[in-house]
């Protein structure tokens, strides 16, 4: 077992200062989804207001649907670490990455922000429920992801470019088994965010009265 450990994180090791420049994409990203929460019309406001109303009130009445949720879940945040391993390994994806991860944030800022905002003090722990820990694991997934996709562009663009020689094989092989771990975390986090998550929502409203 400790032998499948060590080779795991041999083959996902990042680099420090990729590691880096990706965290401050993340934090910019939150930062931003909150001052945007924060800035929006009354309008925008209310529409969200209602949005997490809705959402809350099917919560305390259990009327979610979890199969038609977990699907939706399942595709959404694995079909996006798909299109990120995808963009890893077209020339054009270096940007997209950036941005798609930078999008991913930023919605997290918003979500949580707007939940704060429109609550006040209960939100706090609202949102932290609402949040973490699969939100936070999933950005840390898909932040992982970025940095392999954004490291195999790079060989990729110098291969081309004449100054490098590649490994094409020995490359796709570890940038699958890092897309085989992304997409085992995304599954968990996923029916975490689906069947439980709702759950200790619920709890900590009731709590919160």
């Amino acid at each position: 077992m400790k032998k499948y450990m060590d080779k795991l994180k041999s083959k996902l090791y990042i680099n420090k200062n990729l590691f880096v420049f990706l965290l401050v994409i993340i934090i910019v990203g939150i930062v931003s989804g909150s001052i945007f929460a924060a800035i929006i019309d009354s309008n925008d406001k209310k529409m969200v207001l209602d949005y997490l109303n809705d959402f809350f009130n099917n919560v305390k009445s259990g009327k979610l649907s979890y199969d038609s949720s977990i699907i939706n879940t399942l595709f959404f945040t694995i079909g996006f670490a798909i299109i990120i391993w995808l963009l890893g390994v077209s020339v054009i994806g270096f940007f997209i990455i950036l941005f798609l991860l930078f999008l991913k944030a930023f919605v997290l800022g918003f979500s949580v922000a707007s939940i704060i905002i429109n609550f006040k003090v209960k939100g706090i722990l609202i949102g932290i429920v609402y949040s973490f820990p699969h939100q936070v694991i999933n950005i840390l997934i898909f932040m992982l992801l970025s940095a392999y996709a954004l490291i195999v562009s790079f060989k990729i663009i110098k291969c081309m470019s004449g100054k490098k020689t590649l490994d094409f094989k020995s490359i796709i092989n570890r940038y699958l088994t890092v897309l085989a771990f992304s997409c085992v975390v995304l599954l968990i986090t996923s029916i975490y965010e689906v069947y439980l998550m709702p759950e200790l929502l619920n709890m900590t409203m009731t709590f919160i009265k």
